[in-house]
């Protein structure tokens, strides 16, 4: 998904020639995937993303297939003090969307296969890169030779490309495993999210279409191995004893999925004529499902950068870029990493000083609504 929106704003932001290489099969599907899946990936997909995807002119397409968030409800589980924040409070339609990937896939890839200057090599793969001058020479497995002012890695967290770069990356294993998992409710949502901080770790639940939840349940590698283990109805017994009160009910769930938590954070995200971005310049703990969105951002500067530069490979200008994504990279990642680990600590003074927090947040608009703009990408 990052590079293929990163094509989308390079050519929105001037320039002339992409060039996307994709080992995977690119091809829009005969008829559009309307139908919802039960047990579909999805994105929630904060109010500056959609910002973001509206300059492009596919936000709306995406909001035809995607549940608004209009309320985010923050707890803590066996203790008082609740936040909620709310998108009338905050002055903008919502708070961000949630959709499923294959939707944000289709809309993504009708866009990019509608712009003649984005090439699509797929499925290809990079054999080799070759440092020459003013850029790159890539070499493609199929016996393509490229040559480019500008080779952005956009492969993932074991970006081969990053590696190729001359760019190593630090790995943290938290020793936690997100559960994800689609569930269905015995009535609406309302719009509303819960991220519920328990004991174990972070559990959340974000509105998707058609009555249905998307799960992102975090917690220590042993215990995700008893979850996966139970029954679905045992684990909807499990996930209804953590929700907060007045939390929709559970009816069913779809399939279970796991991904080891492991922090990924490039050791520099540009040198000349390359950068990095996406998961192969950082991933981030799925807390608060700032990823992507982050992601996005970086994408959003990298292209107003270099989209209309005439050199936009050169070190002075990359850097520029790294220079002006550092004070969010480093905010957001800190938080992700931090809170969940604080939410954990069982010392009193933690506990009290957490759910001060959480009042505080509750009652000074102020504090509530600085932290809403944070998190919205505002």
């Amino acid at each position: 998904m990052a590079g293929a929106l990163l094509a989308l704003l390079l050519r929105h932001h001037g320039a002339g020639r992409v060039v996307l290489v994709e080992n995977h099969p690119l091809s829009l599907p005969e008829s559009p995937p309307f139908t919802p899946s039960f047990d579909a990936r999805s994105t929630a997909l904060s109010a500056g993303t959609l910002s973001v995807l509206g300059d492009l002119g596919l936000a709306d397409a995406i909001r035809e297939h995607a549940a608004a968030i209009d309320t985010v409800h923050v707890s803590r589980q066996s203790r008082l003090g609740i936040t909620r924040i709310s998108a009338h409070e905050e002055g903008v339609d919502q708070l961000g969307a949630v959709v499923e990937n294959r939707w944000l896939g289709f809309v993504l890839l009708g866009a990019l296969f509608a712009d003649k200057s984005i090439q699509v090599r797929a499925p290809e793969t990079l054999s080799s890169i070759c440092r020459v001058e003013g850029g790159y020479q890539v070499s493609l497995a199929g016996g393509e030779v490229l040559e480019t002012p500008l080779l952005v890695a956009a492969d993932g967290a074991r970006s081969k490309t990053r590696e190729w770069l001359g760019i190593s990356a630090r790995e943290h294993d938290t020793g936690h495993d997100a559960l994800i998992a689609n569930v269905s409710l015995a009535a609406g949502h309302e719009g509303i999210a819960y991220e519920r901080f328990l004991n174990d770790g972070p559990m959340a639940l974000l509105p998707l279409p058609d009555q249905r939840m998307a799960l992102v349940w975090t917690g220590p590698r042993e215990q995700v191995d008893r979850w996966v283990a139970l029954e679905n109805s045992e684990v909807l017994a499990q996930l209804q004893a953590r929700c907060p009160a007045g939390a929709p009910r559970l009816s069913s769930i779809g399939e279970r999925q796991r991904y080891p938590l492991v922090l990924t954070e490039a050791c520099a995200q540009v040198v000349p004529y390359g950068v990095v971005v996406g998961n192969a310049a950082h991933t981030l703990h799925p807390v608060a499902g700032q990823g992507f969105n982050l992601a996005v951002r970086d994408l959003l500067a990298l292209a107003q950068t270099v989209g209309g530069n005439s050199d936009p490979g050169s070190l002075v200008t990359l850097q520029a870029y790294a220079q002006k994504r550092e004070k969010d990279q480093a905010m957001i990642s800190q938080a992700s990493r931090w809170v969940p680990e604080l939410f954990r600590l069982q010392h009193p003074l933690f506990a009290h000083s957490r759910q001060l927090g959480l009042v505080a947040m509750d009652i000074l608009p102020g504090l509530r609504s600085g932290f809403a703009k944070r998190a919205m990408g505002l």
